[in-house]
């Protein structure tokens, strides 16, 4: 071994380990030496158990190494080598090493009758968990047979990804299987690392593999190289098939695994698989892609598809590997999960050997391109119900489901098989729920992460019926997530009956739902009065008026039991019935009550809890809870256990002084009991604790010092060199502060008016801030800005009470409306309270965008992202290079048709131009604010179909544009018709100018505000009316399905199709039922120049081509006018005092603006 320092990252391992110290010598005999690895502490940043070590004659020496923790390894000293002295001691193999079994013999020659069995069930390619094996350790010889639990197993000829096989890097043979008349080959043999997807990794040493009669392979093992990581050979047993699986398989008709299917994710490791699958899309043919499927899809992680093309009949049952690739995939194939067995059969299907993915949250999809219909008569399987008729009265004839995973108390997803749900399930006749034999109901109330022992919980979207209103029919909404009414299922029938019960006529939920299960939820009748028999809760933490600061209670990992009544420092207290700001009570998400506490008469009833988020005050829906109000004017409340991060509110607004009962209160020991004050002000009363070494830049581990050796008596104040300081309350380094694991405090100070809290203290140790939680102390906020602590005794050693001389806000630059403050570990900027207030009545992030034309901006709440869980940098566009710039607090996105595309997306679906883009939050390695969650924020420039709008008021064309400030988030286009004296459309009309019959008129029609480069405008159809009514019942069309109506020959059409401006003329006339003024209408579209489809040729000898696809065009209606006869040409007879050429109204061209709204939502996974 090394007796100085070895590099980080050498001896193949992140942390090598060499002596502390030099070597024995042979008179020293057994020494112990420390173990020490480098960091960036130095060379012994940490310490390893340390080992006995002995000197021996040949120049040798042994050591006894020590199981280790960490990813360390002994090293050796490369540089110090000779030549080994061979001794008659045999060397023994180390006792965890799993010896190979007896050979037994049936021929001198050949290897097929004289190999090794090796059966050892952890070589499994489908075991993930790591057990340390190592065929390094194996003195192999000769030649071997695997087994898998005394199954005929052949090694693994494929790469799985994260496989270890039994040790930490799996060995695979890299290259096909030979056959019979192949003899002995020799095949590389490569490795894959447990902790990485990269299946190249290693390269060991070949080994030699030959076919034997009986359909089993026998290997000659060598030992692997030295220099690979814990390898072990991988076994793989595939179960023999005792029926042809083309009619032997079961159905899997799921349509939400299709490739054009998003926005859930539905992980299949929760599955069972058992045997073939063929699978459906609403009962038609369809198969797994054969290419690659990134994106967010197939409403999962991870996607699976195959690594290959499909099996012909004639190929019968093959291999084949299965790849996985997700958004942020570097390719098609990044990851390898376990291959299936696949087989093409007669009628033009297939089926799939499915297994359990291993890869993360991932599942496999199926292509909607290869879609077909059913030749045969098979169909999805359906589990049959038994089927009870009944006669006349449901409430007397029904069949019972008590399951005790449908309940909404239950914490646990029973997936069960892939086929196990309640939308694979023939529903027949009517139904009661029971839960462990007591009567159930479904909820008729949402609750956020019920899933009811599948991934959709169902749950009845209506009140429960009375006995007088007999048979009803509810919708039904599933539950999924934080999100109540993520899918609608198929409405059942209800019926409430005599003895408190209610009967369901259920049916099954459609299978575009993922795995969905009915909820039940049972209430049972306290046996004794709540309002005697309650449990007290004094935490003033709890209060509305108490920040979470840097740290956050949460009720989700208390066992609740009964009835609780709520006190604040010995004060009656409720919970709050209006909803409680974020960030209150002590917790991120503090619940209230959504509605009204119970009157007396009221007894008990059931009330809604909430917790608010991005989408209001209700965001989050924890399990309904039981209220009953009291006499004494209290309540006590049946909590139940929360399934995210949240903690029940006290309402600090609505105290009273508690009645004492004559029933005993009795408490629970999980239960903090209020702080007793002490007699005599900590403040003015403390000892000074100034020990340099107790700094937080302190990493000397030269001297290790430990508190739980120090007599603590009383209250402490810190200082450094005299300086004032404090605990850290965030996580502290490892072997800093004078120790191995630094204590901090866990939960932020108090302020001044808290007066003495207890808080709880946390020691960082192997990579967990809080791998030892010590025993809490007691703190005070002193006048003058500092604070005293009752230090105790940590549990263990080595720990120490940690200074802290760290600034960790002064780089943040957090402006007015923010605050530096920690979330998850991480220092960052956080909203003030006025920004949170503000926060409530937006939409996500406070998100603020705007649409002009092809380009767009928008911008996002720094601090909500950051309490949120995401940061700034972490954010893009669609392309990953256009990332956010900070300004002012707001982390703004910019996107435009030129140099800056940003990933834009333009397309046309029959009713909208749609400019789209999004903002994605792709989590970081290091740093990261949440490893769980992503941020998918989506936003669209749409500019919707038809609107048809006529001018009310006269209006001068003449250079007459209008803009208008744009609320945020709205795009704007103008459409414009202006009408000009000449026919070089140079000189618009002033409004001044006579018109007279049979002139010329020519007229503009254009449009401004889109990308002249994409986009045409196309006069579809203009008239005339005489009156401001487009749909006036007397008109005469001028252009006719983009051309001249050939029934008037004065019409020209200049100009259509070709670019955001189109024209035409016509000769002046009026209508001869006694008007003066004419008004123009036209009905036009934008078109995609990229269709070539835009201009029409008008020839009368040519055949008018085919009305335009849908999916080109967006198209609107305006309308110009009046036009008035000036009344110069006598050829037509109207009485002079019908016409004023004078007060002629001013020519005029209407203005139309179209307001796009932007539609935007966002995505948390």
């Amino acid at each position: 071994m090394p007796e100085s320092c070895v590099n980080e990252g050498m001896c193949g391992t992140f942390y090598p380990l060499s002596l502390n110290g030099s070597h024995p010598k042979l008179e020293d005999g057994v020494v112990l030496r420390h173990v020490c690895a480098p960091g960036k502490k130095g060379c012994c940043t940490f310490t390893s158990y340390p080992i006995r070590v002995k000197a021996c004659p040949g120049d040798y020496y042994v050591y006894e190494f020590k199981r280790q923790r960490y990813q360390t390894a002994y090293c050796i000293d490369s540089t110090k080598l000779s030549t080994a002295v061979t001794t008659t001691q045999p060397i023994t193999s180390i006792d965890f090493i799993t010896p190979p079994t007896t050979v037994y013999t049936t021929s001198s020659f050949d290897p097929c009758y004289e190999y090794t069995t090796l059966d050892e069930y952890w070589r499994d390619t489908r075991h993930w968990s790591y057990y340390e094996y190592n065929d390094t350790m194996v003195e192999w010889s000769g030649w071997y047979r695997l087994y898998l639990s005394g199954q005929s197993a052949k090694m693994s000829d494929w790469c799985i990804n994260y496989m270890g096989c039994g040790g930490e890097t799996g060995l695979y043979l890299n290259g096909s299987h030979p056959t019979l008349e192949d003899g002995v080959v020799t095949r590389d043999v490569l490795g894959s690392d447990i902790a990485s997807n990269n299946c190249t990794k290693y390269k060991s040493t070949s080994i030699q593999v030959k076919a034997c009669p009986g359909d089993y392979y026998v290997y000659e093992l060598v030992k692997p190289d030295l220099s690979i990581l814990r390898p072990s050979y991988c076994a793989v047993a595939l179960p023999n098939i005792s029926s042809d699986p083309c009619y032997n398989y079961e159905s899997l008709d799921r349509p939400w695994r299709a490739n054009n299917e998003s926005g859930d994710f539905v992980c299949e490791w929760s599955f069972s698989w058992s045997g073939w699958y063929r699978l459906f899309y609403y009962g038609m043919n369809i198969r797994m892609p054969e290419n690659c499927a990134t994106g967010f899809i197939c409403n999962t992680g991870m996607n699976l598809v195959l690594d290959g093309p499909h099996p012909q009949i004639e190929d019968g049952v093959v291999i084949r590997e299965v790849c996985g690739s997700n958004y942020w995939s570097r390719g098609c194939c990044d990851s390898k999960s376990v291959p299936i067995r696949v087989k093409a059969c007669p009628g033009n299907y297939y089926v799939y050997e499915l297994a359990s993915p291993h890869i993360g949250c991932s599942g496999y999809c199926t292509d909607v391109s290869t879609i077909s219909q059913v030749d045969s008569t098979a169909s999805p399987d359906i589990l049959t119900g038994s089927t009870i008729t009944f006669n006349y009265d449901p409430c007397n004839s029904y069949n019972i489901i008590d399951d005790n995973w449908r309940s909404t108390d239950s914490f646990l997803s029973t997936y069960n098989g892939v086929n196990e749900h309640d939308n694979n399930y023939e529903w027949d006749g009517w139904y009661r729920l029971l839960l462990n034999g007591l009567s159930a109901q479904m909820p008729d109330w949402c609750a956020s992460y019920v899933t009811c022992g599948g991934v959709n919980g169902l749950w009845l979207h209506g009140s429960h019926p009375r006995l007088e209103d007999g048979v009803v029919t509810r919708e039904v909404h599933s539950s999924r997530d934080a999100y109540c009414s993520y899918y609608r299922s198929n409405p059942i029938q209800v019926k409430a009956c005599p003895g408190d019960y209610y009967v369901y006529k259920f049916t099954r939920p459609p299978i575009s739902i993922p795995a969905p299960r009915y909820c039940a939820v049972s209430f049972p009748t306290p046996s004794v009065d709540p309002c005697d028999n309650y449990i007290s809760l004094d935490d003033p933490w709890r209060s509305t008026e108490n920040p979470a600061n840097y740290y956050s209670f949460c009720d989700w990992g208390d066992s609740w039991n009964g009835f609780y009544r709520l006190f604040y420092n010995s004060q009656s207290a409720q919970m709050p019935e209006s909803c409680a700001n974020e960030g209150m009570c002590g917790t991120y998400n503090p619940l209230s009550l959504n509605g009204s506490h119970p009157k007396l008469e009221d007894g008990v009833v059931l009330r809604q809890v909430c917790a608010p988020g991005w989408r209001g005050c209700c965001s989050f829906a924890p399990h309904p809870i039981r209220v009953k109000a009291c006499p004494g004017n209290y309540y006590v409340y049946e909590f139940k256990r929360l399934r995210f991060c949240a903690a029940y509110c006290i309402d600090s607004t609505k105290l009273s002084t508690a009645v004492t009962t004559t029933q005993p209160i009795t408490s629970i020991d999980f239960i903090t009991p209020p702080t007793t004050a002490p007699p005599v002000d900590p403040c003015y009363n403390y000892n000074v604790l100034d020990e340099p070494w107790r700094a937080t830049s302190n990493e000397d581990s030269s001297q290790l010092m430990c508190d739980r050796a120090v007599s603590w008596s009383g209250w402490y104040r810190l200082f450094i060199n005299g300086q004032s300081v404090q605990m850290p309350d965030t996580c502290v380094d490892e072997n800093s502060c004078g120790t191995n694991a630094p204590l901090w405090l866990s939960g932020g100070h108090p302020t001044l008016e808290d007066g003495v809290v207890s808080r709880n203290v946390c020691a960082h140790w192997r990579n967990n801030c809080c791998y030892f939680q010590s025993n809490p102390i007691q703190v005070k906020a002193c006048p003058g800005g500092f604070y005293v602590y009752e230090f105790v005794r940590p549990t263990t050693c080595n720990l120490a009470y940690c200074a802290d001389v760290r600034n960790p806000c002064s780089e943040l630059n957090c402006t007015e409306e923010e605050r530096c403050g920690m979330k998850n570990g991480v220092y960052g900027c956080l909203c003030n309270k006025g920004h949170q207030k503000q926060r409530a009545a937006q939409d996500s992030f406070d998100f603020n965008e705007t649409c002009e034309s092809s380009s767009g901006s928008m911008s996002v709440s720094r601090c909500q992202l950051f309490e949120a869980g995401f940061s700034a940098e972490h954010l893009h566009l669609n392309d990953p290079s256009c990332r956010g710039t900070v300004q002012n607090g707001r982390v703004e996105f910019n996107f435009d048709n030129d140099q800056h595309i940003c990933g834009t997306n333009l397309v046309a679906n029959g009713s909208h131009f749609i400019y789209s883009n999004y903002i994605v939050g792709t989590p970081g390695t290091e740093g990261l604010i949440s490893r769980v969650r992503i941020l998918k924020l989506s936003f669209s420039c749409v500019y919707p179909q038809t609107q048809t709008l006529s001018m009310n008021a006269e209006i001068n064309p003449v250079q007459s544009t209008l803009y208008k400030v744009l609320p945020s988030g709205e795009g704007v286009y103008q459409v414009r018709m202006v009408p000009y004296v000449d026919e070089e459309f140079t000189q618009p009309f002033t409004g001044r100018e006579d018109a007279e019959l049979d002139q010329e008129m020519h007229v503009e029609v254009g449009v401004e505000g889109v990308d002249s480069r994409q986009f045409a405008l196309v006069m579809d159809t203009c008239w005339a009316t005489p009156v401001n009514d487009p749909d006036y019942s007397l008109r005469w069309d001028l252009i006719i399905d983009e051309c001249p109506n050939p029934e008037d020959d004065t019409v020209k059409l200049l100009q259509n199709g070709v670019s955001t401006s189109s024209r035409f003329s016509f000769r002046m006339f009026i209508f001869t039922a006694n008007s003066t003024k004419l008004y123009l209408h036209c009905a036009v579209h934008l078109c995609l120049l990229s269709s070539e489809q835009c201009s029409t040729s008008c020839d009368s000898g040519e055949q008018r081509r085919e009305r335009r696809a849908l999916d080109l065009h967006d198209s609107a209606s305006l309308s110009m006018g009046p036009l008035v006869w000036s009344g110069g040409n006598t050829d037509v007879q109207f009485l002079p005092d019908q016409v004023t050429v004078s007060e002629a109204s001013c020519l005029c061209a209407s203005l139309v603006l179209l307001f796009i709204p932007l539609m935007s939502f966002f995505t948390l996974f």
